[in-house]
């Protein structure tokens, strides 16, 4: 049986520990940003009514049995990092994936006549770092634009003998034509940094149908 070595009376006459190797690391820059889908205000409502029918004849007919539902949604925008497009600073990094960002040239970012499709925020609020060199631009710190579309449908079942029913339904889609514009465009070193070329929701649509059950 092997047996333990007793602890120095003294620990004075301990056997000093060796000391952990210290690597030298390159300074690690930390800068405050946002998620990728940080939680932002967003609403959606769904009210039904149903539009009370009156004791008139051909009116009753009309309006009786009616069922209309709304769906109204409001929703910010999402943040985007201003990068460049290409590895500038020949860091051996994938398109997508951890890109260069660009220079904080200081100037506002949302100033007059930003908000816009042609110029969605300040171009001159960005620069594009030297070659070999990383930018200073935080990450997710410009946000795009927001969403709002009201969609309703209105829908009532006329009964046309004892078992067979008719149903018609009529269903708006942004009913409003509201335009939400799409993300801009995020590379500093692309003609169309800045602009905005595409809608995120399509425009009004609107689609009817009918059914027959028996």
């Amino acid at each position: 049986m092997a047996r333990v070595p007793a602890e120095p009376a003294n620990p004075a006459l301990a056997p000093p520990f060796p000391r952990p190797r210290l690597e030298r690391r390159l300074p690690l820059r930390i800068r405050p940003a946002l998620a990728s889908d940080p939680a932002r205000p967003d609403l959606t409502l769904t009210p039904r009514t149903e539009p009370a029918a009156t004791r008139e004849g051909i009116a009753n007919l009309l309006t009786r049995n009616w069922h209309l539902s709304t769906i109204y949604q409001v929703q910010s925008g999402f943040p985007l990092t201003i990068s460049v497009f290409g590895d500038t600073a020949n860091s051996g990094v994938v398109l997508g994936e951890n890109p260069i960002r660009a220079n904080v040239t200081g100037q506002p970012v949302f100033g007059p006549g930003t908000h816009t499709a042609d110029e969605w925020f300040n171009r001159s609020a960005f620069a594009t770092p030297a070659a070999f060199r990383f930018g200073d631009a935080g990450r997710n710190t410009v946000y795009g634009p927001g969403l709002q579309t009201v969609d309703f449908a209105l829908a009532r079942e006329f009964a046309l003998a004892e078992r067979a029913r008719f149903q018609f339904r009529a269903e708006f889609f942004n009913a409003m034509n509201h335009v939400n514009l799409g993300t801009p465009d995020r590379f500093v070193n692309t003609p169309q940094f800045g602009t905005i070329t595409e809608a995120a929701t399509p425009g009004r649509e609107i689609q009817l149908s009918a059914r027959i059950s028996f």
